[in-house]
């Protein structure tokens, strides 16, 4: 069924980030964010989260942001060590495999099952608009999970405790090219890296989302790659409608991808040097302000 979502990532990078995460739930402008369960202030966040969650309007979906990139690993003895990694040294390991691949592949099944425990926990007493409680909905920091590994192991760790049944979303990374490349006032703008990621998620997403039909996990088409980082007004207004039309006529859910909160306290000891940048980056205002334009209220097939 075609529906649409504004969504934003990275809720509990940070307290003034969630804040502004939450303001967006509070105005209207956000149907759902990620969260990301291994960074040091998470609990602060999910407290101020609850704090608010009656007044909200309308309740916001949630998903486990999941993270192997950063942060710190929450299986490990104690939860104080940190995570140096990055989705190019991910992919590389698991193309080419070595001597460390098993234990890899183990520590990454552990730590999904980490985050996941820790995002239940603190989510346990919330509840959706229906009155029942939140279904279980997965992504990934810089989408790692649509590493094929990656993905095995996500699926193992559900698997393995018993969380098959309870999950209802896994985000497919995947965007449609062409009109990038032939859209007035886009094509040229888009960054080469932008390009680079949006068809190798592309060419990953066929296999993961036929597996996801076979175990009747609803999943997504996504608009938000090739802009990473900046989803400005201008240009989101200028492919809004035909985005739209290709998720109606795909029959499934558009998910508009933006990272609305930005980070203003001193950087946090678990933050990579990726996060170091991105968290900060002025990009994140130009993507907040879209949400506040008048782009989210052209678009009337909102979720229901």
């Amino acid at each position: 069924m075609f529906t649409i979502d504004f969504h934003a990532d990275d809720y509990a990078a940070s307290r003034e980030n969630s804040l502004r995460l939450i303001e967006l739930v509070q105005t209207g402008r956000i149907d759902s964010m990620s969260v990301l369960c291994n960074i040091g202030c998470f609990h602060e966040c999910m407290e101020l989260l609850k704090e608010h969650w009656d007044g909200f309007p309308k309740k916001p979906l949630l998903s486990v942001h999941l993270n192997l990139i950063d942060g710190y690993w929450l299986s490990s003895r104690g939860g104080k060590k940190i995570i140096h990694n990055s989705w190019e040294r991910i992919f590389l390991h698991a193309a080419f495999g070595g001597p460390g691949k098993k234990q890899m592949e183990k520590s990454f099944t552990d730590e999904i099952a980490a985050q996941i425990a820790a995002f239940l926990k603190e989510t346990a007493g919330l509840k959706d608009d229906a009155g029942e409680p939140l279904k279980l909905r997965i992504d990934s920091h810089v989408h790692t999970h649509m590493i094929p590994m990656v993905f095995d192991c996500l699926l193992d760790a559900i698997e393995q405790h018993g969380l098959t049944e309870r999950v209802q979303f896994i985000r497919c990374s995947t965007e449609p090219l062409f009109m990038f490349l032939t859209t007035p006032g886009i094509a040229g703008t888009i960054a080469p890296v932008n390009l680079l990621k949006n068809v190798m998620l592309h060419v990953l997403s066929h296999p993961l989302r036929k597996r996801l039909g076979r175990m009747n996990i609803h999943t997504n088409r996504l608009f938000g790659i090739a802009m990473t980082g900046n989803m400005d007004e201008k240009r989101v207004s200028l492919l809004m409608d035909k985005m739209v039309n290709y998720a109606k006529k795909k029959d499934c859910r558009l998910e508009i991808l933006s990272h609305p909160g930005r980070v203003i306290e001193e950087p946090r000891p678990e933050y990579g040097p990726a996060d170091l940048h991105a968290f900060y980056a002025p990009e994140r205002d130009v993507e907040y302000a879209m949400l506040l334009s008048d782009v989210p209220g052209s678009v009337t097939e909102r979720l229901p």
